[in-house]
Order: structure tokens, then C-alpha cells, then sequence
């Protein structure tokens, strides 16, 4: 009888009007999303164009950044958890202030490393909370829904925010630091203000080690992390195999802001649409697989596409990919969760996008170089491609059978739990 009271209760929920909690989380989303890629997507293109850094170097750089957030991600959402999401909100919105301002102070790689690495520490404390806070304030019918919305509005920044870079970075790189910085900052007075407290579950020290046991032997959810690295090392290929394409076919390199802008657009419009229909008819690991050899094929188009119509083209497809993959994938990441460590749960895949961004940041910089320098221009695309058809094909029908058999199904078992 407590089971059917709560699956009545979610699906009564599923009509309910937006509350404010999610409201304030939308509103946060949006204001963080522009500022961060006013910045980050355009750190590449200043560094190799403007600064003459190989693209091995800045690819690095900007890994320092990736490996800081991802890497820290699951303590984060062990403290999260425990502490209240609003706090952990703020206080890695308030670093993020600090590593973005001094972008626009250092001047020289170290330093570069530096801002990344705690620009990257603020997202980590602030990423898990937030998709935390998002779990926990949505029923487990929208979450689908929920996520979407969150990478629409998300998306919206990414329209707005590489324009307003390129267009400041025309008149220094440094206006472009501050500005970021500052769109964090208005984000932190707005969870100050907007967000409700929402205090942690108060989970004692010692009950944090079954917490960590429960994760380490769960084999399908550690599978599904394994994947996940793999997609995001596709996935972090927008911010360096595009410029690096751009900078040798188009005659401006600023005109990778509008490419960003016309992908950012085009989710902005489609994404619920095409996961509502496709998580009707297909199960939604088939959907993280089919995303996933989207994003490689896509990356081998890359390789042969002349000018800039035809890279539009490309940056849609791979814009595509992404649409399938990322909501996708955080709503079967709450699905392996339950109700008290979303935070947690989200952090642990952390290491996921940790290992992945290295990779593909530092691999694909180095891949690039190589090809620089022979006559093999087609290997860091070919590689890219049968490594994502790999990670589609494990997917498809390695992973599916295995993760689904250990999934809890619909958050039944979440729901029964709390029941």
C-alpha cells in the first residue's frame, strides 16, 4: 500500500506546476551558462591563435581544468550530501569567481594551469550539488524531462556566451575573464536569494564508508562509468578539434563562436522533441549508444569537410550526438542512485569525465600535432571514430544486458525504499 500511495503521488506529480525550487534552478543554470561559455569554449582559440601555444599545450591546459572538476566531483558530492546543496552551491560558485578572474591576470602557461585547475575545483564542489538539487526537487517520471530542460537552457548560454567572448576577446582577452567572472558572481547572489535551503540528509562520518562499498561493488554501475569515459572523450572534442579545424579551412577563426551558437540553437530547439519521442519507442541505453556513434561519426566528418557551410553541417550532427547523450545519461545515473546520495552518486561519475576530458583533450591535442607535422592528416579523425563506434558497439550489446538487469527499473526500488 505505501508503493502504490507514492507511484500515485509521482504521477500526480508529473502535471504539477514548476515549483520554485525548480524555477531558481533553472534561472542559476541559465546565468552560470552564459558566463562559462563566454570563456571556456574560446580558451583554445586564444591560446593557439593568439598566444601561438601548440595545440598539445593548450589541450592540456584546459584538462587541468577538466581533471580538477571531475576528479574532485565525488568528495564534492559526499559533502554535498551531507552539508545542503544550497551552501555547496555557493561556495563553488564563489571559487569559480576566483579561477575565472585570474584567467584574465596571469599571463603566462603555469599561470593558465593555475586558474584552470581552481576554476575547475569550483565546479566540482558546485556540479554534483546542483544535479542533486535537480533529482531531488523532480519526480522520478520528469526527470527525462527535467534534464532536457536543464541542457536547453544550458544551451541557451551556449548561444549567448561564445558570441559575447569572441566579441570581447576582439578588445581583450582580459575584459572577457572578468565578464565571466562577474556572470558567476550575479549567479551567486541569485542562489543566495532564489534557492531554498535545502539542508543534507546530516549523514554521520561512519556512514559514508557502506556508501562507497555500495558504489565500488556495484559492477554495472562501475560499467556504466567506464562508458561514460569514453563518451566524454568525444564529447570534449567541440572545444578542440573544431577550432583546430576552423583555424585551417576558414578565413576567420572567430567564426567558430557561430558555428557553437548555430549547435547551441539547434538543441535549444530540438532536444525535448527528439527524447520524448525516441524514450518512447527505444530504451534509453540504446539511446546513449546510438548518441555515442553519432559523436564519432560525426568527428570523421570533420576531417573531410571544406569550408564553412559543410562544418555547420558537421557541428549539427555532433550537436545531435550530444542532444541523446547527456540528459540521457544523467537521468540513468539518478536511476542507480537512491534519494539520498544523488549528489554522491553524480560525483563518483566525475572520475568518468575526469578521465575521459584527459584523454581527449590531451590525445586529441597531440593526434592533432602529429598530423600537423605528416603527411596522415585523416589519423586524429579516423582514430576518433572507431574509438566511438567502439564505445557504441560495448553499449549496444555488451553493456545493455548487464546494466539494465542491475538498474533499478523506473525508480521502483527507490520509491519502495522511501515507501
Amino acid at each position: 500500500m505505501p508503493l502504490k500511495g507514492v507511484r500515485m503521488k509521482n504521477k500526480a506529480s508529473v502535471h504539477a506546476p514548476i515549483s520554485p525550487s525548480l524555477l531558481a534552478l533553472y534561472i542559476d543554470t541559465l546565468v552560470m551558462a552564459i558566463g562559462f561559455y563566454m570563456l571556456v569554449p574560446i580558451l583554445s582559440v586564444y591560446f593557439i591563435t593568439h598566444l601561438g601555444m601548440s595545440t598539445a599545450l593548450a589541450g592540456s591546459i584546459i584538462a587541468v581544468s577538466g581533471l580538477a572538476q571531475n576528479g574532485l566531483r565525488f568528495f564534492c558530492g559526499i559533502a554535498a550530501d551531507r552539508i545542503g546543496y544550497k551552501k555547496t552551491i555557493m561556495l563553488g560558485v564563489g571559487i569559480r569567481i576566483a579561477g575565472f578572474t585570474l584567467y584574465g591576470i596571469v599571463d603566462n602557461p603555469a599561470g593558465y594551469a593555475m586558474a584552470a585547475f581552481i576554476s575547475g575545483l569550483g565546479g566540482a564542489i558546485f556540479h554534483p550539488a546542483s544535479f542533486g538539487a535537480y533529482a531531488r526537487t523532480t519526480s522520478e517520471q520528469m526527470k527525462t524531462k527535467i534534464f532536457s530542460i536543464r541542457e536547453t537552457l544550458s544551451n541557451v548560454g551556449f548561444i549567448l556566451g561564445p558570441v559575447i567572448g569572441m566579441f570581447l576577446l576582439r578588445l581583450d582577452f582580459t575584459l572577457v575573464c572578468f565578464s565571466s567572472a562577474f556572470m558567476f558572481f550575479l549567479a551567486f547572489l541569485l542562489s543566495w536569494i532564489l534557492l531554498p535551503k535545502m539542508d543534507g540528509e546530516r549523514i554521520e562520518k561512519l556512514d559514508l564508508i557502506p556508501i562507497v562499498k555500495r558504489i565500488v561493488k556495484d559492477k554495472a554501475f562501475l560499467g556504466f562509468c567506464f562508458l561514460i569515459a569514453g563518451v566524454w572523450t568525444l564529447n570534449v572534442q567541440l572545444y578542440l578539434s573544431v577550432p583546430v579545424r576552423a583555424e585551417k579551412l576558414l578565413d576567420h577563426v572567430d567564426s567558430v563562436a557561430y558555428l557553437y551558437m548555430a549547435g547551441a540553437l539547434f538543441m535549444v530547439m530540438f532536444q525535448i522533441p527528439v527524447l520524448q519521442v525516441l524514450t518512447k519507442k527505444i530504451h534509453q541505453l540504446k539511446i546513449m549508444a546510438l548518441g555515442t556513434f553519432i559523436l564519432g561519426t560525426s568527428l570523421l566528418m570533420f576531417g573531410f569537410t571544406i569550408g564553412f557551410w559543410l562544418m555547420l553541417g558537421v557541428v549539427l550532427i555532433f550537436t545531435l550526438g550530444q542532444m541523446l547523450v547527456v540528459p540521457t545519461m544523467n537521468h540513468l545515473i539518478s536511476k542507480f542512485s537512491d534519494s539520498k546520495s544523488f549528489a554522491t552518486y553524480f560525483g563518483f561519475t566525475g572520475w568518468s569525465f575526469a578521465i575521459g576530458g584527459f584523454l581527449g583533450n590531451t590525445g586529441g591535442g597531440f593526434l592533432h600535432d602529429f598530423a600537423k607535422e605528416s603527411p596522415y592528416s585523416f589519423v586524429p579523425w579516423i582514430t576518433l571514430f572507431l574509438f566511438g563506434s567502439i564505445i557504441s558497439i560495448i553499449f549496444f550489446k555488451k553493456g545493455i544486458t548487464r546494466l539494465q538487469a542491475n538498474m533499478r527499473v523506473d525508480g521502483e526500488t527507490n520509491t519502495a525504499k522511501e515507501g
